[in-house]
C-alpha cells in the first residue's frame, strides 16, 4: 500500500559507510548519464534517468536531504527543457525549501533553484513573480559574496 505520511516525513535509517558509498556511486553514474543524454538533446530519456536518481536519493537519504533537493532541481530543469513548466514549478519550490533548511537561504544551490523558479515564472507569463524572484536572487548572491569575503 502507499507509505504512511509518518514514514514519508521521517528520514530513513542511516546508511552504513559501504551503503553510503554504493548510493553515492550509483547517484554519480545516473547523474553522468543524465548529462550525457541532456547534452545530446534526448531530454525525455534524460528525464527518466533523473527521476530514477531522485527516487534512489529519496529512498536512501530521505526527503529532507540536500542531495535529494539537488536531484529534484535536476528533474525540474528537464521539465523546463521539455516545456513542462507547470510540473517544474512545485519541484523547484520544494527543492528550494529543503535547501534553505539544510544549506542556508543564500547558498549557491538554493539560489540556483530560485533562479530556475524565476525562469519558470517568466515562461508561464507570470512576469511580476519572475521579477520579484530575480531581485531576491540578486540580493542573495550579494549576501553570499559578502560572507565569502568576510571569511577570507
Amino acid at each position: 500500500g502507499p507509505p504512511s505520511a509518518a514514514a514519508a516525513s521521517d528520514s530513513p535509517p542511516p546508511l552504513d559507510p559501504a551503503q553510503r558509498e554504493a548510493v553515492a556511486a550509483e547517484s554519480k553514474r545516473l547523474g553522468t548519464e543524465v548529462h550525457r543524454l541532456f547534452n545530446s538533446g534526448r531530454y525525455a530519456d534524460a528525464l527518466s534517468v533523473a527521476e530514477q536518481q531522485l527516487r534512489l536519493l529519496g529512498e536512501s537519504y530521505g526527503h529532507n536531504h540536500h542531495e535529494y533537493a539537488t536531484a529534484m532541481n535536476n528533474v525540474a530543469t528537464l521539465y523546463q527543457a521539455l516545456g513542462r513548466y507547470g510540473e517544474a514549478e512545485p519541484l523547484l519550490e520544494q527543492a528550494s525549501k529543503i535547501q534553505q533548511r539544510t544549506l542556508g537561504h543564500d547558498h549557491p544551490h538554493t539560489v540556483a533553484s530560485l533562479s530556475n523558479l524565476a525562469t519558470v515564472y517568466e515562461a508561464m507569463g507570470q512576469s511580476e513573480r519572475a521579477k520579484a524572484m530575480q531581485s531576491l536572487v540578486a540580493q542573495m548572491k550579494r549576501t553570499w559574496e559578502e560572507k565569502q569575503r568576510k571569511r577570507k
